[in-house]
């Protein structure tokens, strides 16, 4: 974390000691941790002055005779975002989550020194502020920014890409339970009218909710929905679907054109605020964030999930893996499914459904 500015009455205090009501404490200029000094004015400083001098003697105090400031861990995210991240062709979304760890990367290590870094600084950065996923997600950003800041010169020559020596950590298993048929329904009478539409559109189109939430009434023409699923539009032409629109289907979209506000968009709600959002058109318009999170305050709302633990619960994501389940229950063929789905191959599809089996319990406890 950046420094604190100098007041008045501390501006007489040695670089990296500040004072914390009546207590003095020296920040690590490396590490940014925070260590007690006592309170004793004459004694904290006369110890800051010495961990400087140690601490500092192949950094900040020769940059600063030399009038180089040097690449800090800030200045390679700033640069990166300007020079790279356009080049790797990622969608909006997409762009968004490694936005949100490198501005992590910022406010953690953002003052640091390039030519400060280790490898133990950044091990426990890492240790300290993540697990699982996010461990796993904020460690490959920092290997690509010092993979890049290497190639642009911005470390000394010669410089290993020390993110890359970190731990590379097991992510836990998945434990979250799939969505039951009476679930559904129980969550269902506990949601608000707009995530009805919404969870019944999932269940009968199988679509995935960042497709949900674009799907327009304009999107129907001539009997049939025109669907470009967004996560699979680089793969072939199973990611354009023209679903024909059943008596089922036209019921859904009915009844949610009529939920107010008036809105081209199929799943709409009337905001509790107006807050803007890239990509907006329209001020009913629901991200898919939020569709994730209201359709989990009416499955905790509701009796659903009694007595299974908040990591294991199911999400609006598994909807798509029930409807699946469904169709084939009521005799669709695999084909079927996997067409609406949009997979490439039938072993995608067979990922989704096959969790939904019912397995029975047995033994094969025959001696030979």
């Amino acid at each position: 974390m950046a420094p604190r500015r100098r007041s008045k009455s501390t501006s007489d205090l040695p670089e990296n000691l500040y004072l914390n009501g009546i207590y003095y404490r020296y920040r690590h200029p490396k590490s940014g941790e925070y260590h007690q000094m006592g309170t004793d004015k004459k004694t904290a400083c006369q110890a800051a002055k010495k961990l400087n001098a140690v601490l500092m003697q192949d950094s900040d105090l020769v940059r600063r005779v030399l009038g180089d400031s040097g690449a800090t861990w800030s200045q390679l995210v700033d640069r990166f975002k300007l020079e790279r991240q356009h080049q790797e062709g990622k969608k909006t979304r997409t762009v968004d989550e490694e936005n949100y760890r490198l501005q992590h990367v910022v406010d953690g290590i953002g003052q640091i020194a390039l030519e400060d870094t280790t490898q133990k600084l950044l091990s426990e950065w890492l240790d300290k502020n993540f697990t699982n996923n996010a461990y796993t997600k904020h460690r490959g950003t920092l290997v690509k920014l010092m993979s890049y800041g290497i190639a642009k010169g911005m470390f000394p020559d010669g410089q290993q890409n020390l993110a890359a020596a970190t731990l590379i950590e097991r992510e836990a298993p998945k434990v979250r339970k799939v969505l039951t048929i009476e679930q559904f329904h129980t969550i269902r009478a506990a949601a608000d009218p707009w995530l009805q539409s919404a969870m019944d559109l999932a269940l009968v189109t199988l679509q995935r909710r960042g497709d949900l939430v674009k799907m327009k009434f304009s999107d129907i023409r001539d009997g049939h929905l025109y669907v470009i699923q967004n996560k699979t539009e680089k793969h072939g032409e199973r990611a354009f679907l023209r679903i024909a629109v059943s008596d089922t289907l036209a019921s859904i979209v009915t009844r949610s054109r009529a939920l107010p506000p008036l809105s081209p968009f199929m799943v709409h709600r009337i905001p509790d605020r107006r807050v803007s959002f890239i990509g907006q058109e329209h001020h009913s318009q629901v991200r898919d964030q939020t569709l994730t999170k209201a359709f989990a305050r009416a499955r905790d709302a509701s009796t659903a999930c009694d007595g299974i633990r908040q990591e294991e619960r199911p999400t609006f994501h598994e909807i798509r893996g029930l409807g699946g389940k469904q169709y084939l229950a009521q005799g669709f063929s695999k084909e079927y499914v996997n067409l609406l789905m949009g997979h490439t191959t039938q072993r995608m599809t067979d990922s989704y459904t096959e969790q939904h089996i019912n397995w029975t319990e047995c033994a094969a406890e025959l001696k030979l």
